[in-house]
This record gives structure tokens, C-alpha cells and sequence, in this order.
């Protein structure tokens, strides 16, 4: 079987969505996939239940670059595929000495006030990288012109956009179900968080709205980025209407558990340029609208939609956030229908699906 390498950043992007497409497309065109990733020893080496895909370690960096980009095992490759950032300064290197083709989906565009830390020399190379791609996916149609901007690709550069949406998802998970799991009282209105959770993803105005509505409970799968910042959530959803969940889901769980809630939030206040312009490349958005939950999310002109298809609110401020929640709770049984619709009209996954694995069996062929 001829096989691709594939290159994620973060390990934990293993079955997100985008990822997801690209592994049943490559699938389904008759390759298998190398995965190469930062992994932890457990997972390094395993393989799906399909026994298609193969995860392996790699290293990101000058000197993991240099010491492995003449290996002759990377010329059994019929391809190269990455994540960004980091990935495509393996990835384009490779595409280029082996003289195969590249294909980078461009999940992140660190530029601006989220340029990170890495240092001119390795951002210059990992744009390098971007450039050898014969496809670049971007996951939402604004960022369109911030990765041809950042990468400095030609005008003429092929992009397509895939957004953070599974093709194929699960069922909603029935409500009465999922609350007799967690002990969610009958009676309240269920606003969900799902992923990192930041003063920047708006998990302050999440916390407050719990004390300012009697009939709000929270429900969450709250990412933190230390123990001590989980511990003391944890602690203090003992002072508020709120259920954590206690281990970390994945990705299809996540989604299909969502169908169980009222309300999402969809807040980004980062003041990067790839933050403000999430539109459907935020998960959580595809998440909650797939699933038929209506949004609260933060105004910027990439979710205008939501308005739109009056399947949500959007909001500036933390009073308005919790406006729109006593807005939104007579109005639940509409506005979960107007989620589905802007899922099937506006995200448009399947058809994206189709677009993107035509595009790719060209590049491929």
C-alpha cells in the first residue's frame, strides 16, 4: 500500500475533525498514513482499528530536521501532509528534497500578537515550508488571504477551505440520558463550554452568568493548562450550578454529548489575527450547530451568520453575554432548529468534504 506522511502538531489533534477528513480521504483514495507527531510512548506506534494509519514520533526542530531529512525511507513516501506551524518546516523540506507533493493544512496561522515564540530563523523556515504546498487547506474563508498573506504564497496558490466540522457526525446524545449521568437538575437551562478554557475564550463571562441566572446550570469540558488551574475549577464549580467533566473526552464524545445542551459559547477575545477571524474553523461553533445547539459567541464579522440565521447572538461584553441568555431561553425550540439549518446551509461539511477530496486526488494523481 503506498502510504502518506502526515505531520500533526499537537498530538491531541488526533481525531479532531479536519484531521479526521484528511485520514478517510487519504483513506479512501488508497493510501495509508503515516501520523508523526510529538506522541507520549503509549501511543506512539499503535495503530487505528483499520490498521491504515500508523503513529510514529518526531521530533520539531533544526537539529531533528537536519539529522533526519537525507534518511532514504522518507523517499517511500507518495506524499508529505502537515498541520501548521511547526510541521511544515518538516514537511515542506522533505517535499522538496524528495520532490513530492505537499499538502499543509493550515489549522493555525501564528502571526501577530499570536505569533508565539519561536525564534525569525524557524518561522522563516516553517513559511518556507508552506510555500512547497501543491494545496494549502485553511479552515474557515476568512482566513483565505491571511495564510496567503503570512506564508507568502503566489497568487495563484491553490487553497480550499475544509471547516472544523466531521463529515459523518455522531447522534446528539438524548438529554434525559445524559442527565441522569451527571446529575444535571431537570429544571434548568444547560449552557455548555467545551474546550480551553481561558479568560480569552470567554471562561470569566461563563463563571458569572452561572450566579447571575437562577434557572442556569453549567455544563463543561473545561481544557486548563495546568493541575493547579483544574483543581481550583473544580473546586469552585462546588460554589456554583456547574458540572466539570472529569476526564478529558474525545473528539466524536465531545460532540455527540453537546446535543445535550441549550446553549453554547463561542467566545474569542484573543486580539490575534487568526482569532478574529475563527468563522467555521472554530470547532466548538461546528460542534454546537451540528449537534442543534444555538450559540452565544463574540462579535466579529466571521460569525455574522449566526445573526443571520438567527441561531444565536453575538455579544461584546460580559453583560451582554448574560442578556443574551434570558433572550434566548423562551426562544430554545426555534432557535435549535435554526442551528440545524445554518449547519446543513453554511458549514456545508459533506459538500466541503467532497470539494476538498476531489481537490486532493488531483494533487495526488
Amino acid at each position: 500500500m503506498k502510504r502518506i506522511a502526515h505531520f500533526l502538531h499537537n498530538p491531541g489533534l488526533d481525531g479532531s475533525p479536519p484531521n479526521d477528513a484528511l485520514m478517510r480521504i487519504y483513506t479512501d483514495l488508497g493510501y495509508g498514513v503515516d501520523l508523526y507527531s510529538t506522541w507520549d510512548t503509549g501511543s506512539a506506534g499503535c495503530r487505528d482499528q483499520q490498521a491504515s494509519v500508523r503513529r510514529l514520533p518526531i521530533e520539531y526542530g533544526l537539529r531533528a530536521l537536519a539529522r533526519t531529512c537525507w534518511r532514504p525511507r522518507w523517499s517511500r513516501y507518495a506524499a508529505f501532509s502537515c498541520t501548521t506551524e511547526d510541521p511544515a518546516a518538516i514537511a515542506g523540506t522533505l517535499a522538496r528534497i524528495w520532490r513530492r507533493p505537499l499538502i499543509v493544512s493550515a489549522d493555525e496561522i501564528l502571526s501577530g500578537s499570536y505569533a508565539g515564540n519561536r525564534s525569525a530563523r524557524w518561522k522563516s523556515l516553517c513559511r518556507f515550508g508552506m510555500r512547497a504546498a501543491s494545496l494549502t487547506i485553511v479552515n474557515t474563508p476568512e482566513r483565505v488571504d491571511l495564510q496567503r498573506a503570512y506564508a507568502g504564497l503566489a497568487s495563484d496558490a491553490a487553497i480550499i477551505v475544509y471547516p472544523g466540522a466531521f463529515v459523518a457526525p455522531p447522534a446528539p446524545a438524548e438529554r434525559a440520558a445524559v442527565a441522569q449521568t451527571r446529575a444535571f437538575p431537570s429544571d434548568r437551562t444547560l449552557l455548555c463550554f467545551s474546550g480551553t478554557f481561558s479568560i480569552h475564550n470567554g471562561g470569566i463571562w461563563f463563571l458569572d452568568a452561572l450566579r447571575s441566572h437562577d434557572l442556569l446550570h453549567g455544563w463543561g469540558q473545561c481544557v486548563l493548562p495546568d493541575r493547579l488551574a483544574s483543581e481550583l475549577l473544580r473546586r469552585l464549580g462546588g460554589t456554583l450550578p456547574l458540572t466539570l467533566e472529569a476526564e478529558r473526552l474525545s473528539w466524536s464524545d465531545a460532540w455527540r454529548l453537546s446535543g445535550a445542551a441549550d446553549i453554547g459559547v463561542v467566545i474569542y477575545l484573543h486580539d490575534g489575527p487568526q482569532w478574529r477571524n475563527m468563522g467555521i474553523a472554530s470547532n466548538r461553533l461546528c460542534m454546537f450547530l451540528s449537534m442543534g445547539v444555538p450559540v452565544i459567541a463574540s462579535r466579529q464579522p466571521s460569525f455574522q451568520f449566526i445573526e443571520d440565521f438567527d441561531c444565536g447572538v453575538l455579544v461584546d461584553s460580559a453583560d451582554e453575554f448574560r442578556d443574551a441568555i434570558a433572550r434566548m431561553i423562551p426562544r430554545l425550540p426555534e432557535l435549535k432548529q435554526n442551528a440545524l439549518r445554518a449547519a446543513r446551509e453554511y458549514i456545508r461539511a459533506a459538500e466541503r468534504y467532497d470539494a476538498l477530496k476531489g481537490a486532493l486526488a488531483q494533487v495526488l494523481a
